[in-house]
């Protein structure tokens, strides 16, 4: 039988053409898909209600706990209960001996007005030390511009006048011989300083600084003499003022400068212009001290280059800046708040001891009396016995009101409210209560948790106290009516209601994309078969809904479930209707 043999080619055309319909027919699909859009279900937008809560964990506790301190050392006069004593309000639980009490409220209560007393002097003072100050400190502006202007004037002299030295020197040396004779070098008078130059300003200026420094020390010696500000400042003053006067004077004797001051000193003292209840050492010893500091400045050496110098008016000018730098000193001191605020702490930390001890001698005189109904859990005192400040004294609860004590955090503390609601469950059943009170301040950890942000724009609440992180606020909520089911000291889950949305546009929550410039949908056009990402307002929310305030109205269709991939804002879709 002769074999037929197939040709090649015959084969490879048929092959071929199935290539080509297969590609030509995955082209088909591909346009028909890419025309149809992406494949999404929808949601149509109606209303619905919502139920707002806030669910969080807690411990159980009594429902009213008092716990009688003792803050101060006190005798026992007599204990009238002991651990398991079921008491009524009103009863007597223990009484004490409190005239120990009265010598320490005495000591607080002098205290406490002294403080005040100074505190009130510092505060009369400190407007017109402020104002001082200032005045103070345009007089050295005014001052230094003077000084500005005589030293220019100072050296526009010298050069003028140096001059015409050289000139006479010079005709002298070719007429006359050099003397053998050395003569003694004598200090200028005043007068002849003032038509010879001698010493460059730059030399006057670093004694002025001296000078400067010389009475900024006396201000030091000064602080031991007295505490008051106002007397320190009047004191400065007047020193001052007299050691400048006495430079101006001519007069450079230390100890004849002291005797002034001390003079001067003796006289405010002796007309009251400083009042010597201010001073810390009698008034003839505080002469005695500031007469032997100004002694020990050497206003000679200080002051010599100022003589020296050719402009008087110069020297009276620097001097009364020095005088006035060290005036402008002490009054910005005593016009500072820094050294009030100290002494009205301190004056509230022991007007508020104050009040606290009078406080407990009153209880104790009353006795500790019961403030509700309730059990003794705890007595840490005993009759004739001396309390201490470690003493727990006595607890009283009430166990049968209980309380569960939550943490809310910063997202939903503006949500709940005294006198809300709440549903209490246990391992064993679920109770009613209400929220009865919320602290004013947070504690623990930080002032914020990303958990408790995440979660609360999802929805759910308190993230953050399940893994102990966050700052919160303590919430207690009270369950009035209880059973031996629920248990002081174990864990209760707490849910907040707090609020009643019935009948608002809602949307799922999966419907949502969650972005930081805000909440968006993709609302569906039944006429161009696209979708656009568009931005919503929301409001209430539960663990399935949002409500939406605007951006969406009843009838409008959204995607259900958006994909996170979406690279457009709008885009053709095509709906599965499920």
């Amino acid at each position: 039988m002769a074999t037929v043999k197939k040709s090649k080619k015959k084969i490879i055309i048929p092959i071929c053409i199935i290539l080509v319909i297969a590609i030509v027919a995955g082209v088909i699909f591909g346009v028909s898909k890419a025309n149809s859009g992406k494949e999404v279900s929808l949601y149509t937008i109606a209303t619905d209600d919502i139920y707002e809560s806030v669910s969080l964990t807690g411990e159980v506790s009594s429902g009213s706990v008092k716990e009688y301190k003792v803050g101060t050392v006190a005798t026992v006069k007599e204990v009238f209960v002991k651990v398991g004593d079921k008491v009524k309000k009103g009863d007597v639980l223990a009484t004490f001996n409190v005239e120990s009490l009265d010598s320490q409220i005495n000591s607080l209560r002098s205290s406490y007005n002294e403080s005040l007393s100074s505190y009130n002097s510092a505060v009369s003072s400190q407007s017109a030390a402020k104002k001082k100050a200032d005045a103070i400190k345009s007089q050295i502006s005014e001052t230094e511009k003077t000084i500005e202007k005589l030293q220019k004037k100072s050296a526009t002299t010298v050069k003028k006048t140096t001059k015409k030295t050289t000139a006479r020197t010079t005709t002298k040396r070719e007429t006359t011989k050099p003397s053998t004779t050395r003569r003694q070098p004598t200090m200028p008078s005043v007068s002849e300083s003032t038509t010879t130059p001698t010493t460059a300003p730059t030399s006057a200026s670093s004694d002025i600084g001296s000078l400067a420094e010389a009475l900024a020390e006396l201000n030091k010696n000064l602080s031991q003499i007295t505490n008051d500000l106002h007397t320190l400042a009047t004191l400065t003053e007047i020193i001052t003022k007299t050691i400048t006067d006495a430079i101006e004077d001519g007069v450079f004797d230390s100890n004849v400068i002291a005797d002034r001051v001390a003079a001067a000193v003796s006289e405010a003292l002796k007309e009251g212009i400083i009042d010597a209840a201010n001073l810390i050492v009698e008034s003839n010893v505080a002469v005695d001290m500031i007469h032997a500091a100004v002694s020990a400045i050497d206003f000679e050496a200080v002051t010599s280059a100022l003589i020296n110098s050719n402009n008087v008016s110069l020297t009276a000018a620097q001097l009364q800046l020095a005088s006035l730098e060290a005036q402008y000193a002490i009054y910005k001191v005593q016009s500072d708040d820094t050294m009030l605020t100290a002494q009205k702490k301190a004056i509230d930390a022991t007007k508020k001891a104050l009040d606290t001890l009078e406080q407990q001698k009153k209880e104790m005189e009353e006795g500790w009396v019961a403030s509700f109904d309730g059990t003794i859990t705890e007595v840490d005192i005993e009759a004739g016995a001396q309390t201490t400040l470690l003493s727990t004294g006595i607890k009283l609860e009430n166990l049968n009101s209980m309380a569960v004590t939550v943490s809310l955090s910063e997202y939903d503390l503006h949500k709940v409210k005294i006198g809300m609601p709440v549903k209490v469950t246990t391992a064993y059943g679920s109770y009613d209560g209400e929220v009865s009170a919320i602290a004013p301040t947070a504690t623990g950890g930080s002032s914020g948790s990303i958990l408790d942000s995440v979660g609360s724009m999802a929805g759910i609440s308190g993230l953050s106290s399940l893994t102990g992180t966050g700052a919160g606020v303590d919430c207690t909520v009270t369950i009035p009516e209880t059973d031996e089911n629920i248990i002081a000291g174990f864990d209760a889950d707490v849910e907040i209601k707090t609020g009643e949305y019935l009948g608002v546009v809602a949307v799922p929550i999966e419907a949502i994309k969650l972005e930081k410039t805000g909440s968006y949908v993709y609302l569906y056009d039944e006429e161009e078969k696209t979708v656009t990402k568009t931005l919503i307002e929301t409001g209430a929310v539960s663990d399935a809904i949002y409500q939406v305030k605007s951006g969406l109205k009843i009838g409008d269709r959204i995607v259900a479930a958006p994909e996170s991939t979406y690279e457009e804002d709008t885009f053709k879709v095509k709906v599965i209707e499920k």
